[in-house]
């Protein structure tokens, strides 16, 4: 556990990094206008750093306590929190995939036409549903999460949906 939990500190600092990295890279320079790509990559590295911070930090904590010890109301926090970057994050890269796929084949078709997803309002709007989509399906880790012990005094924090 030792090992994993080690690995675990590790990825989170990759990711921290890694995201910070993306999201600076990926802001616009001083005098272009700010463009559909550098939308797409700043969400995505706001998506993961909500799971990097929220996530994966309070998680890495707990393996190295040895169990939870953030109490019930964060423990619904990190649920949410989970649930709702994996699904922006999970949308974000479903977009930048339909985006290159436009820019690359779409745009040879067309001879280096415009493609539908350059649309910054388009690319907002869609960005904007994904994230609404992902706190309805998240809110619901807010009312069913618990947290039990299973061996003596360790803790752990869990879904606990009704049957």
């Amino acid at each position: 556990e030792l090992i994993e939990s080690i690995i675990r500190a590790l990825m989170f600092i990759a990711g921290i990094l890694g995201n910070n990295w993306l999201a600076i890279c990926s802001l616009p320079k001083l005098k272009s206008g700010i463009r559909t790509n550098e939308v797409l990559f700043i969400n995505l590295a706001l998506s993961n750093l909500i799971t990097n911070f929220l996530v994966d930090l309070p998680d890495t904590i707990a393996d190295f306590n040895g169990s939870w010890f953030l109490g019930e109301t964060f423990c619904g926090v990190f649920r949410f929190c989970a649930d709702l970057s994996e699904t922006s994050s999970i949308f974000t890269t479903f977009f930048i995939s339909a985006f290159w796929h436009q820019k690359l084949v779409g745009s040879l078709k067309r001879g280096g036409a415009p493609v539908q997803l350059d649309n910054l309002c388009l690319v907002m709007c869609l960005l904007a549903g994904s994230w609404t989509v992902a706190v309805v399906f998240s809110i619901p880790h807010f009312f069913f999460v618990s947290v039990e012990g299973g061996n003596g005094s360790e803790e752990d924090c869990l879904d606990v949906f009704p049957s």
